[in-house]
């Protein structure tokens, strides 16, 4: 129930700050976002595009991953404002979680 709430939430955030579509980007929270590079297979990047486009509205854009063993990260950014989510999913596309990694009330 938690983690529905807090999904919820993040939403409603990432709603708000698409509603001010001239704003700046917004960037993430932590250094381990990755842009640019590409190395994990294309089931976990799909998985996770599917999970978050499941949660979100917005355009959707892959900006990178990476793979390590058996699970990868798939990097995106959502809406006008390019807000930063990062996937953690099986090499093979199971189990896809999502969450956000800018910083909340930016408005």
């Amino acid at each position: 129930m938690v983690e529905h709430t807090r999904t919820f939430a993040m939403v409603a955030t990432v709603l708000a700050l698409g509603a001010c579509a001239q704003g700046p980007q917004i960037q993430p929270l932590t250094k381990g976002f990755v842009e640019g590079s590409f190395t994990a297979s294309d089931a976990a990047v799909g998985a996770c595009r599917a999970k978050l486009a499941a949660e979100t509205s917005g355009k959707l854009k892959v900006v990178g991953s990476q793979s390590s063993g058996a699970r990868s990260s798939v990097y995106m950014r959502i809406g006008p404002s390019g807000a930063p989510w990062r996937c953690r999913v099986g090499s093979d596309g199971s189990n896809p979680t999502v969450g956000f990694m800018g910083y909340g009330g930016m408005a």
